[in-house]
């Protein structure tokens, strides 16, 4: 149902001319098929709604940057739900690089969400010190958010406590 629904938006995409857009559902598509069906590998991009490799190649480099920051972020999302921690610091290493800031609010709170998540899930692990910064930099944006009174941003900041110290 969901995947039909974003072929429709896809289509309007194409229609009005917003290849960015396109790409955003076309990765949404993607990680929805990745998530329901199976797979050696369900946390690469290489399905019948987006190949990231092919699609990267094609853009010029402002939108690669954008569609290598949405698809690392979904990548992150699905490595951090199928516990594949070889993906969640390669993700990582990729979002480093990008601002905790963003035009879209929905878009940058699903990203900071699973970046400090991963960050806090890999941190004590050896060769991953450095996403500790990370993943502070991520609960506070969402401790801040919850202070404001969101109750979206709430669970979020209350998971990522129990991420960076979990009970004994």
């Amino acid at each position: 149902l969901v995947e039909s629904k974003l072929m429709i938006v896809e289509e309007c995409c194409v229609n009005i001319g917003r290849p960015g857009f396109l790409t955003t559902f076309q990765i949404l598509r993607q990680s929805c098929y990745n998530l329901r069906s199976r797979s050696d590998n369900p946390t690469e991009f290489q399905g019948e709604a987006f190949n990231e490799d092919e699609a990267l190649n094609k853009m010029n480099s402002n939108a690669r940057k954008m569609a290598l920051r949405d698809s690392s972020s979904s990548r992150l999302q699905l490595a951090f739900v199928f516990c594949d921690e070889e993906t969640m610091a390669k993700m990582l290493k990729i979002l480093v690089d990008y601002p905790l800031t963003d035009v879209s609010t929905p878009r940058l709170h699903n990203r900071l969400c699973f970046t400090g998540l991963s960050a806090f899930a890999l941190g004590k692990k050896k060769d991953c010190e450095s996403f500790v910064k990370m993943a502070q930099n991520c609960l506070r944006y969402f401790e801040h958010l919850t202070k404001c009174g969101s109750v979206n941003a709430k669970p979020v900041y209350l998971f990522m406590l129990a991420m960076k110290g979990p009970s004994r």
